[in-house]
């Protein structure tokens, strides 16, 4: 299966992260955190997208937001001081299938999957 790696350009990090968090409620993620310290760390495992912004006034201007999960258990991840934002798409549907939100010192990656159909009923309940 063939990728096609994108970068964003930091002037639309805003409205390309508002996009992914306006797609449909079926996208479920994985998210790790890959750090030169700690090595690769599992922060989140098939929960679906709540939410991913970028911070755009205020003392944490620049910081991106990732919120996952069901209502009532949401796992938040805060990255503080990002400084790159690339797009891994499938080559065929352009379907996003992985997103890396670089920072110094490591970096997040978000992968992008869609739940089958027993699993979205499950997931509305």
């Amino acid at each position: 299966m063939a990728h096609i790696n994108q970068e964003i350009p930091r002037e639309e990090w805003a409205s390309y992260l508002a996009g992914i968090s306006r797609k449909d409620a079926t996208q479920w993620v994985r998210v790790e955190s890959i750090d030169s310290e700690t090595g690769d760390q599992p922060l989140a495992d098939r929960l679906p997208l709540v939410d991913i912004t970028l911070e755009t006034k205020g003392s944490d201007s620049g910081a991106v937001q990732i919120i996952v999960g069901r209502e009532g258990e949401e796992v938040t991840h805060r990255i503080l001081e990002p400084d790159r934002l690339y797009a891994e798409l499938d080559d065929q549907t352009k379907a996003l299938e992985c997103l890396e939100i670089g920072e110094k010192g490591g970096k997040t990656l978000i992968f992008f999957e869609r739940p089958t159909d027993a699993e979205q009923v499950s997931a509305r309940f």
